[in-house]
């Protein structure tokens, strides 16, 4: 795919090379003084490119291409970039302070925002990331239970911290069975420990489910569920199923809405009809702003309400509930009504459904799936229904895609996951990326 034989001609990677040296200079610098010199997930091979700037729908990277930006930052800009409203509401907050040593109120609006929005959060605490909304609402869990161990699903990935960084990527030699993983701590440093406080489930298996939460469940401070959204195709009955077994046998959910939140103004639980005791969030919620927040029934948050006295809980941080990052979270969910939700998910399904055709035209062993606006390409014959679908996908033609489009003129995530259509794309930057693919391949 797009790789040309030995003596033909230069190969994908080399013509990337040719076309981007101020991006391998910039990442030569930064390698210099920074291992690896990016973040884990912007690394890919030979070097990632150096972006300059964002506007709407487009990226510019430092030699001078204009890319259309199906990644948009992790799926964290729904709206684009630079989108007036949020660079209004940043620089009013930026005129009034950066950081104030109190509330600055705005937080309050953001928060009444996202209680009205999602009909199971009675009330919500924010903080500065995913992984540390994850950490506190595991936390929450643990203190109202009694119990200790946590379930998850192989595969999952809830940010970084030691328990949810369990069988996130495990090898598949050291996975165990299918319908009954075996817990795999993947992160170097954490925990010996961490490993013994998880239980692993699968994916799209119900029968695994109920067995296995029938097993642990005195055990179980909660079932956290991230449904990998654009990146696995899940069944709303299956979430139903989970939450529905969770219920019976007294387990709390925590539903991971850090990337499906972008699907609808209630979220993927909404989309999915299903009512967490707990939800997480991050990503769009924060306008491009670091943030995260986990919030729920008010039975549960209140625990953190220390102003009668000291209740055991606690969650603060610096630079939690920033007020820049809460400006501009507030002024994106402004801008995010049911139409521009329904232009959203419409350009999404046009994009996977065109995909899709072009792969079985071609008689290419590939699938385009994810749910609303978000969207992964795999390079596979079998149906991804789960972690282990996923990890015999051929990372390689996804790699040479990946590079294909960049050449071509769009930018998608590493490893074509977890991708996304932002809301100022048309169906005609939809329609260019199928061409695209179907050019490369």
């Amino acid at each position: 795919m797009d790789e040309t034989t030995a003596g033909s001609g230069p190969s994908v990677e080399e013509r990337f090379r040719a076309a981007s040296p101020r991006s391998r200079a910039a990442f030569d610098r930064a390698n210099a003084v920074m291992p690896g010199g990016v973040k884990g997930a912007y690394f890919y091979q030979p070097y990632p490119l150096t972006i300059e700037r964002g506007d709407g729908c487009y990226v510019y990277d430092l030699d001078g291409r204009r890319l259309v930006d199906f990644n948009n930052h992790h799926t964290a800009q729904i709206l684009g970039h630079n989108h007036p409203a949020v660079v209004a509401a940043v620089r009013e907050q930026v005129s009034r302070g950066i950081a104030l040593s109190a509330p600055a109120g705005v937080e309050a609006g953001l928060a009444e925002a996202m209680c009205g929005r999602v009909k199971t959060v009675e009330k919500i605490r924010f903080c500065n990331s995913g992984t540390e909304a994850t950490l506190h609402a595991i936390r929450l869990a643990r203190g109202v239970t009694g119990r200790t161990k946590i379930a998850k699903f192989e595969g999952g990935y809830h940010g970084s911290h030691d328990v949810v960084e369990v069988s996130v990527a495990p090898p598949l030699e050291r996975a165990g069975p299918a319908s009954a993983p075996r817990s795999v701590s993947t992160a170097g440093g954490a925990s010996p420990n961490a490993a013994g406080e998880v239980v692993v489930l699968p994916y799209n298996d119900e029968d695994a489910i109920e067995r296995l939460l029938a097993r642990y469940r005195r055990e179980l401070a909660c079932v956290i569920f991230d449904p990998r959204a654009g990146i696995l195709s899940q069944r709303a009955a299956f979430a139903q199923f989970v939450c529905d077994m969770a219920r019976r046998h007294d387990v709390p959910v925590i539903f991971d809405e850090i990337v499906g939140f972008r699907v609808g103004t209630g979220g993927l639980q909404e989309h999915y009809g299903i009512e967490p005791d707990l939800t997480t969030f991050g990503k769009v919620i924060g306008g491009g702003f670091p943030v995260g927040a986990f919030g729920g029934r008010a039975d549960l948050m209140d625990r953190f309400d220390s102003s009668r006295g000291p209740t055991g809980f606690f969650q603060s941080g610096t630079f939690s509930g920033h007020p820049v990052a809460m400006a501009a979270g507030l002024a994106t969910l402004k801008q995010l009504t049911p139409d521009v939700f329904a232009h959203l998910n419409r350009l999404g399904k046009r994009l996977r459904d065109g995909l899709n055709r072009l792969f079985s035209e071609r008689e290419v062993d590939a699938t385009a799936v994810g749910v609303g606006s978000l969207f992964s390409i795999h390079f596979s014959g079998e149906v991804m229904l789960n972690y282990r679908h996923l990890a015999r996908t051929d990372s390689a033609a996804a790699h040479r895609m990946l590079l294909g489009l960049i050449e071509r003129g769009y930018f998608l995530g590493n490893g074509l996951l977890m991708c996304a259509v932002s809301a100022p794309m048309d169906e005609s930057h939809v329609d260019g990326l199928i061409d695209a693919v179907g050019r490369a391949m």
